[in-house]
């Protein structure tokens, strides 16, 4: 008898159909109940199981099992291992193993949500004390399984998750940082535009990139958008990988500025490059270097103006200082002045 796995994780609240029950909607879904206080600005700590710990430290999380399908469901909990590659997040077959896993249970290990009902369970993380630094990856499967068909026969299983995104090591969390370094003009294959955004990591955390692109000073001052970008690209510490954005059909072929905005949590970068499309989807615009919007605070322009604007005005103080000492009359000494 095989088993066909369907997995879907990451995502708040996100539900995996029922396969033993055909009429939708009618689904089991798992959501992440317990945010740090240290992470509630984060959006992305709402989401996912996302921290920084010292070796030896023990942390809790709390994650709701929802039954919406018309009877009981036996849920199956557990933790299985993930990796970071090609701009995805990629999970381990069945219960595949690494560091995180290992130091990951949850409790219980199987729940059984009445129909319509929620059930709440614990996922507890013990990191051992000769940890080595670095960051770790896995995901927390609730999992259901359907009978076997009658005499045997595809048994298919169905998986939704929330992601474990946790850095170990001294001192604070490692900075989340990112910068987009091209824009590119493409054509997908039924002829759509889009437009491809070279993405490199170079902070110290694992990325989820979301966000939008405009177009302005386009043929005739024609201005569109926002288009969101495709979600799901995901870079771990320093990859690089291209975020799409794509374009409606109607889109002319330009020149146009793109401006893209992307964020992962509190992390947002803004890049703008003159891109043009292609007329067919067999050649693609070459790359274009971005000018960077998310320059360093002390970097732009109003900063620089002001600097400029105090520094001209102490050179002027000097220079007023400096003519009026050679203004001033020499003081005699009053002795000889009464001679």
């Amino acid at each position: 008898m095989r088993r066909l796995v369907a997995t879907l994780a990451g995502v708040l609240a996100f539900s995996a159909a029922v396969p033993a029950l055909a009429q939708a909607p009618q689904t089991v879904g798992i959501r992440l109940v317990d945010v740090p206080t240290s992470r509630t600005h984060d959006p992305r700590a709402r989401q996912y199981i996302v921290d920084h710990l010292k070796p030896g430290t023990t942390i809790t999380r709390r994650i709701e099992i929802s039954n919406d399908t018309a009877k009981p469901q036996v849920v199956k909990l557990y933790a299985a291992a993930a990796t970071i590659a090609k701009g995805s997040m990629v999970f381990g077959d069945g219960r595949a193993a690494n560091d995180l896993t290992t130091w990951t249970s949850v409790t219980p290990p199987t729940v059984t949500p009445a129909a319509g009902r929620k059930a709440l369970a614990t996922v507890k993380i013990v990191v051992p004390a000769n940890a080595s630094p670095g960051e770790r990856y896995a995901v927390v499967w609730a999992e259901l399984a359907a009978a076997a068909p009658a005499g045997g026969g595809v048994t298919v299983v169905n998986r939704v998750g929330v992601r474990m995104y946790l850095s170990i090591g001294p001192g604070g969390d490692p900075a989340s940082d990112f910068k987009i370094t091209a824009l590119q003009a493409r054509r997908a294959a039924d002829g759509s535009p889009l437009v491809a955004a070279s993405v490199r990591n170079t902070g110290g955390r694992a990325v989820d990139l979301s966000g939008d692109l405009r177009l302005t000073n386009g043929p005739g001052g024609l201005s569109a958008g926002p288009f969101p970008a495709k979600l799901g690209t995901t870079l771990g510490v320093g990859q690089a990988e291209s975020v799409l954005v794509p374009l409606d059909k109607a889109i002319p072929v330009g020149p146009w500025d793109a401006h893209i905005v992307l964020h992962s949590g509190t992390t947002q970068r803004d890049a703008t490059a003159r891109v043009t499309f292609p007329r067919d989807a067999r050649t693609a615009a070459s790359p274009v270097k971005t000018q960077s919007d998310s320059s360093p605070w002390w970097r732009s322009p109003i900063v620089l103006g002001v600097a400029a604007l105090i520094l001209f005005s102490l050179l002027g103080l000097l220079v007023l200082l400096a003519q009026r000492r050679r203004r001033r009359p020499p003081v005699r000494n009053a002795a000889h002045a009464a001679a």
